[in-house]
Formats: C-alpha cells, sequence, structure tokens
C-alpha cells in the first residue's frame, strides 16, 4: 500500500524556479489500451512532498505527471509553452505568486484545465478565495494516496471533489449565508443547470439540448448571475442546497 505522510515543510524562497516537464506524456491522452490518461501537473513548493505525490501518482497507470514546479510563475510558463495538461494540484501558499492567484488566471486563460487545491490550510477564508478563483476541487495534505487518485479522476469526470471536512465548512457557510428569495431560473436554465451539475461540457449540454455552444454559455452566465457565484463548483453546491439537483 502506498504512503503519503503529508507533512508540510517550509522551503526557501531563493531556490531554483526552473520548471520540471516530462516531455514523454505532455500530449498523450490515451494509453495503448485506449485507457484514457489524466495529465497532472503539480505545483508545490515542499520539494519533498512534490516527490512523493508525484510518486504515489506514477503508480497509478491512467495518470500521468507531466510537470513538477515549486512555483506559480513556471507553472504559467509551461502552460503558455503548450504542455498538455488537464489536472493542475496547486498549493495555496508558494513563493511569489500566491495559489489563488494562480488558479485565477489559469481559469482565464486555460478554462479546460481543472485547478485542484492541495493545501493544508483549511480556513474559510482560504477555501472561498480558492472556489471564487476558479478552483474545483479542494483537498488537504492529510489526504491519502487513493483519496487523491480518486480525485484527479472525480474533476475529469465533471464533479467538485472536497476532503470532507472542507466540504462540510462549504456547504455550513451556504447555510449560514442564506440568500434573499428562491432565484427565479427558467425552464431552459434549470435543464442546463441539471446537465452541468452532472458533469457535462458545454458542447455535450448544447448538444443534448439542441442549442449552440454559445447559448449554454448564455445560459449558464445568467444562472451564475441569479445565484451570486462565479465558478461551476460554487454553482453546484447552492443548486444543492436549493433543491434543483439530487
Amino acid at each position: 500500500m502506498d504512503e503519503l505522510p503529508f507533512q508540510s515543510q517550509s522551503s526557501a524562497l531563493g531556490r531554483n524556479l526552473i520548471p520540471k516537464r516530462d516531455d514523454r506524456f505532455d500530449s498523450e491522452r490515451s494509453d495503448r489500451d485506449g485507457t484514457t490518461l489524466h495529465r497532472v501537473l503539480l505545483v508545490e513548493d515542499d520539494a519533498r512532498l512534490r516527490s512523493r505525490v508525484a510518486a504515489v501518482l506514477r503508480r497509478r497507470p491512467h495518470l500521468r505527471v507531466v510537470g513538477e514546479v515549486e512555483a506559480a510563475e513556471p507553472a504559467l510558463a509551461l502552460l503558455r509553452q503548450g504542455l498538455e495538461v488537464d489536472v493542475a494540484l496547486v498549493d495555496l501558499r508558494l513563493p511569489g505568486m500566491s495559489g489563488q492567484e494562480l488558479i485565477s488566471i489559469a481559469k482565464a486563460e486555460w478554462p479546460r484545465v481543472e485547478l485542484v487545491v492541495l493545501t493544508g490550510f483549511a480556513d474559510d477564508d482560504s477555501i472561498y478565495e480558492a472556489l471564487r478563483a476558479g478552483a474545483t476541487g479542494y483537498l488537504l495534505k492529510d489526504a491519502g494516496p487513493a483519496e487523491i487518485a480518486s480525485a484527479i479522476d472525480e474533476v475529469c469526470d465533471g464533479g467538485a471533489p472536497m476532503s470532507p471536512g472542507i466540504a462540510r465548512r462549504v456547504l455550513a457557510g451556504f447555510h449560514a449565508h442564506r440568500e434573499g428569495p428562491e432565484p427565479d431560473l427558467t425552464l431552459r436554465e434549470r435543464q442546463v443547470l441539471d446537465l452541468l451539475t452532472r458533469g457535462a461540457s458545454y458542447p455535450q449540454i448544447g448538444q443534448g439540448l439542441g442549442i449552440s455552444t454559445n447559448t449554454v454559455q448564455t445560459h449558464i452566465r445568467s444562472i451564475y448571475r441569479k445565484f451570486h457565484v462565479s465558478t461551476k463548483s460554487e454553482a453546484t453546491l447552492v443548486a444543492i442546497r436549493r433543491g434543483y439537483v439530487r
């Protein structure tokens, strides 16, 4: 059984920030047997922890670690060089640019990249700042190997993985800050929301409802505005709490 003692350690700010990438896998999407591969970028300033996570993920035949960096800036450099990434595991406290800033920029420039937080911080401010920035998952560093691998699979399937304690805090936050009147969603918006929370992509939603991708985006912007949210994960939590999906 894999062992992964997640004990965060401090790292010096002046170390070499040259990004490490694995060019063997950055353009592959499926293995020889047809299995879909999930390409993962690790952004973690603790070198020992980063190596442990990479070693754990490499033991999963469907996961490919395509890059390992210790700061946001080299992560952005790799993405801008064209590195193909499906999931980025991002620490929040990084030297230089913060993890939240990286998530916000990456979500804007590469919206198809799933951004999952892997951190030791479980306070409300860290959680909500990351979710507002565009994170689609939030894991604590005490997560086991199986939980991390499962989270990558879940987010690639359209889910929003969270450590149990984080999910409870997020739901408690929504319960404590109840919105006003029930959002007045149109029938079409409800249909779009249902497919969105089931993990469908924008083109898949459009195909399923017989509408264009641009129209899907218009409906989703309207849903976000009515829910007072800015990310899919936040919209999903509101939809669950409001009873729109089960």
